[in-house]
């Protein structure tokens, strides 16, 4: 790391670039993650900093081990450019996860209250016709779920989405359908474990329920009979 710091006082990009390519995987994960802290301590530094690890994943590929921390709208941001090459948002990891399955799924923790970036991803789509990004929110997993799936099954934050998240959430869902149709083997075990996820943070369960009530819009089923198949 030390000779990575060394390089970027002296701008010798040169030299960055080959020292990148020759650290292992382990070693350019800990490069990419000095990056992107770098890039966030100050605004005016967040293009220079991107800008290295776009080059640093472009003169590679992008490191399977870096998928699982997409886990934050920061980190989507800063690796955006990284990502629209080479497919990368197609790029899984050894559990057939995309970036987009750990976007979506968030952090692991109630106390996490960001939300994932629909309206950020919907945007993409329309406006750069981005194919990568469109096939990648179709991937099924290796538990055969897509990252919509997962947003829905496993994101502990319940809060209702603001109107411009959910209606791009909701194009996102019309542009997944328009590409594969639902596997409904999915529906009995996402909606066990939402209702074991409203349990824990002891919410009830009502009709009213917006993560409910967007189940219930992407299994095509009637919100009182997702209601009566959690109980």
């Amino acid at each position: 790391m030390q000779t990575l710091v060394n390089l970027l006082v002296n701008n010798d990009f040169e030299a960055l670039l080959q020292h990148y390519q020759t650290s292992d995987e382990s070693e350019n994960i800990a490069q990419l993650a000095f990056l992107f802290q770098q890039g966030q301590l100050k605004l005016e530094s967040f293009d220079f900093y991107q800008q290295i690890a776009t080059k640093f994943i472009a003169s590679k590929c992008l490191p399977s081990a870096l998928i699982k921390q997409f886990n934050s709208n920061d980190i989507l941001s800063f690796f955006t450019p990284a990502l629209q090459l080479k497919d990368n948002f197609n790029e899984t990891n050894h559990l057939q996860r995309n970036v987009l399955h750990y976007l979506l799924a968030g952090e692991q923790s109630t106390e996490t209250k960001s939300l994932p970036p629909f309206n950020y991803l919907r945007s993409m789509m329309l406006f750069e016709s981005n194919e990568s990004l469109r096939d990648a929110l179709c991937q099924r997993d290796g538990q055969n779920y897509t990252p919509i799936e997962a947003y829905l099954m496993v994101n502990q934050n319940l809060a209702e989405l603001p109107t411009h998240e959910l209606t791009a959430l909701l194009a996102l869902i019309e542009i997944q359908s328009k590409q594969q149709t639902t596997d409904m083997k999915n529906y009995q075990p996402l909606i066990q474990a939402v209702g074991k996820l409203c349990r824990k943070q002891k919410i009830m369960m009502s009709s009213d329920l917006q993560r409910l009530i967007l189940i219930a819009a992407y299994y095509n089923k009637p919100v009182k009979q997702v209601l009566f198949d959690i109980d």
